[in-house]
Order: C-alpha cells, then sequence, then structure tokens
C-alpha cells in the first residue's frame, strides 16, 4: 500500500501556495491595459514575421512614446517564439494572447526552481531536501522585483534563463541532442547567451554543440523562408549589433535606431564609465537626487577600462570552465556565472534581465544555509537590503527618484560583479575538491 499523505500536509501546502503564487503573477499580467506592455512589441514582431513584413518597420507600442524601428535589438529569429501568441493574438484575442504568454513566464519560474533542484540534488545534504521549498521561497523574495517586472511587462527573460538551464540539465544527464534543441532556441531568440558555446566546448559537450549548431541553422532557415530570403533585416540587426558592441562612447545615441541610453541600463560598461569618466550633463539631469562625479578620465581612457573590465570578466569564466570540466557542481557554478555574466557584457542590460540571477542567488542561499558561510550571508543580506528591496517595482511611484538614484550609483552591477566573484570562487572550490578526493582514490588503489 502506499503512503498515505495527509490532508494538509506541508507538501500540499505548499503546492497550495505556489499554485497561488502562479495564479497571481498571470492575473496581474493579464490585467495590464491592454495598450502597453512589451508583449505588444513581441506580438506584433510575430506577426509581422508570419505575413513577411518587415519586422523592423515602424512601430509605437506606448501612445506616449516616440516612433521607432520595432524591436531593434532582436534578430529576426526571434519572432519563431512570439509568432504562436501573434497567433493565438489574431484567433481569440490580445487578452488570450497576453495570459497564454504570462502562463509560459511562469512555467518558465518553476521550471527553472525543478531543474535547479534537480542538478543539486547529488551534492545536497538530507535535511537541506526537506527544507527546498524555503529556499525557493527565500530566492524568488531576492528576486521578487526582476520577477515582477519581467512579467508584467511581458519580457521573454524567465523563458531565457529556462533554456539555458534545461540544456544545462539535459547536457549533464546524457541527453546532448535535447540540450542541443534548448540551447539554440536560446540563441536565435537572444543571442546574449552565446558565451554558453565556448563554455559548453570546455566542458567537453561537442554532441551537444553539434545539435545546437544544426537546430540553430534550421531555425535560421525558416526565417528566412518565412522572410522571403530577404537579407536587408539580418544585414540591419547584425551592422546595429556590432556598432552598439563596439561603440566607444558608451553615452552616444546608438546607430540604427538602437534603445538610447537610460540609467536602468546596468550594463558593465556603464558602471565603469560612470565611475572611471564623466556623466554627460543631460543625463545626469535626469537623476532627482544627483550624481556624484566620476574621477573624470578621457573618452579613450574609459573605453579602454570598459574592454578591460570585460575581458578580464570573460578570461575568468572561461578559466573556471576549464578547471570544472570533471566536476557536475563546479559546472553547475559556472553557468550560473555564465548567466551573470550575460548581464554584465551585454550592451543593453535592463532591470528585467536580471532574472538571469534566479540560479546564482539560489546557490548562494543554498551555502548560507547548508554551509553556514559567512560570506554567503553576508552578500545575500548586502543584496537583500541594497538592491531587493529599494525602487519602484515594489513600492510604486514613491520609489521612482530613490530607484533612479540607486542605478546612477550602478549597485545592481556591482552586486552582479559580487555574484560573479563568488559564483567563480566556488567553482574552483568545488573543482579543487573534485581534484582531491580524486587524488586520494588513486592513493587508496
Amino acid at each position: 500500500m502506499g503512503t498515505v499523505v495527509p490532508r494538509w500536509s506541508p507538501q500540499r501546502r505548499w503546492v497550495l501556495f505556489w499554485i497561488v503564487v502562479a495564479v497571481v503573477l498571470v492575473v496581474r499580467a493579464g490585467s495590464r491595459p491592454e495598450s502597453r506592455g512589451v508583449i505588444l512589441d513581441h506580438l506584433e514582431f510575430g506577426r509581422r514575421l508570419l505575413h513577411g513584413e518587415n519586422v523592423y518597420g515602424p512601430w509605437q507600442s506606448d501612445p506616449d512614446a516616440p516612433l521607432r524601428p520595432l524591436h531593434a535589438p532582436y534578430p529576426p529569429s526571434f519572432g519563431l517564439l512570439t509568432a504562436p501568441f501573434a497567433l493565438i493574438d489574431e484567433v481569440a484575442g490580445r487578452r488570450a494572447a497576453r495570459l497564454a504568454w504570462a502562463l509560459l513566464q511562469v512555467a518558465s519560474l518553476f521550471a527553472c526552481g525543478l531543474v535547479l533542484r534537480a542538478l543539486l540534488a547529488k551534492h545536497a545534504p538530507p535535511p537541506e531536501r526537506a527544507r527546498w521549498q524555503w529556499t525557493w521561497l527565500a530566492t524568488f523574495v531576492l528576486l521578487a522585483r526582476f520577477v515582477l517586472r519581467d512579467t508584467h511587462g511581458g519580457g521573454g527573460n524567465l523563458i531565457n534563463t529556462a533554456l539555458v538551464l534545461l540544456a544545462l540539465h539535459d547536457a549533464e544527464n546524457g541527453r546532448e541532442r535535447r540540450a542541443g534543441a534548448w540551447l539554440a532556441i536560446s540563441l536565435v531568440t537572444k543571442p546574449t547567451m552565446v558565451w554558453l558555446l565556448p563554455v559548453f566546448a570546455l566542458f567537453g559537450r561537442w554532441r551537444a554543440l553539434i545539435a545546437t549548431a544544426a537546430a540553430c541553422a534550421l531555425a535560421l532557415l525558416a526565417t528566412f523562408a518565412l522572410q522571403r530570403f530577404e537579407l536587408a533585416p539580418w544585414l540591419r540587426w547584425l551592422q546595429g549589433s556590432w556598432a552598439l558592441a563596439t561603440q566607444a562612447d558608451p553615452w552616444a545615441v546608438p546607430a540604427f535606431d538602437f534603445p538610447p541610453f537610460e540609467w536602468m541600463n546596468q550594463a558593465l560598461r556603464f558602471l565603469v564609465a560612470r565611475w572611471t569618466g564623466e556623466v554627460p550633463a543631460e543625463l545626469a539631469q535626469r537623476v532627482a537626487w544627483g550624481v556624484t562625479p566620476g574621477f573624470g578620465a578621457a573618452a579613450a581612457a574609459v573605453a579602454w577600462f570598459v574592454r578591460a573590465a570585460s575581458a578580464a570578466a570573460l578570461l575568468a569564466v572561461l578559466a573556471a570552465a576549464w578547471r570544472a570540466r570533471h566536476d557536475r557542481l563546479a559546472r553547475t557554478w559556472v553557468v550560473a556565472a555564465v548567466l551573470v555574466l550575460t548581464l554584465l557584457l551585454s550592451p543593453i542590460s535592463w532591470k528585467a534581465h536580471h532574472v538571469a540571477l534566479l540560479p546564482v542567488l539560489l546557490m548562494v542561499w543554498r551555502d548560507a544555509i547548508a554551509d553556514r558561510a559567512r560570506g554567503a550571508r553576508w552578500l545575500l543580506a548586502i543584496w537583500f537590503v541594497v538592491v531587493a528591496l529599494p525602487g519602484r517595482d515594489l513600492f510604486g511611484a514613491a520609489g521612482d527618484d530613490v530607484d533612479e538614484w540607486l542605478n546612477s550609483l550602478y549597485v545592481v552591477t556591482l552586486g552582479d560583479v559580487a555574484l560573479l566573484v563568488y559564483a567563480l570562487a566556488q567553482a574552483r572550490s568545488a573543482a579543487q575538491e573534485h581534484r582531491d578526493a580524486a587524488v586520494v582514490g588513486c592513493a587508496a588503489e
């Protein structure tokens, strides 16, 4: 006979709690005015791709926003993800499409939790497994402001994070073709995860990479076919992306109508430029509480500082990937670090993008509770007070000025850097423990 589960067991209470959270997130997204939200851009992008129209044609989703090219930073293949929801919009209406997208976002959020639980199961002692729900809840709270922004606006960042974790999970369990398919969907819809390719290569996941290349080729071919093999959209996106990535002056207005600078952009290049150089007066005026001056270095020097910081972060991750190739826990830490790296190196790193921190924050919390790591506890405490609490996402319009001032200090980016350093240190430690255990095992034989 099977085990009888009490009617109101902790397991059932947790299931009920997370169902309520999911319903609240979906209803919150679905109740937003139909004339607002990035989801409108997604639906129009998918519709244009399906009908063979110019995906970057002029567009104005927000009545208060200027007329701009639609989704200029996204590749044409992004429409493959949004096209099914564009069909729902055409058949059942915008509200139905918005709710369907919100359901996918929430499903992605919980998929991240389940995959992380599976990845860490072999390394978690039994007491921690019993506390898993509290670990997941704490991580959710630490990321609440970013989850609320991504789900309310209709972003695809939770979806992209789930794709990366699914790719890692399947690769770790020998399902490398499926891993390649997940990674390909991520890359053709949001190429910021390109840094996973050299990391997977250093892990020795060659079958997954071959499957990724094949799936990417099929997706690109489908996109070309839907666009009647028109090359102009791809050339425009490639030129604009290259111009933005290589732009020496980060404050300058980007070419090809890519999004101009906003203080909400928490990319590494702006952290470095803001503190080593000088903030233009017209940008400083946007911060009601004022902007503390930087060190005032010349623009050419600032550009070199940006390149050096970016290269250092990338090389540190690649070195960690090489050391971690033989240990599962170390590899998980490295992939969590790659997700942080994408936030730092991307020229555009909005707040909603920071749901990609979910894996690293969950793992840091695990260290803080299971291993009683003092460094992890301090890191989480500072993150909660400085990053998780302030701002408009949790306190409404009253937090606007505080939020913009903290944006100008780049506290979120500094938090990203701290999390990256911690993740790389943990990856190194796990890899070293694996090597030490191997040496002991060889000596015993």
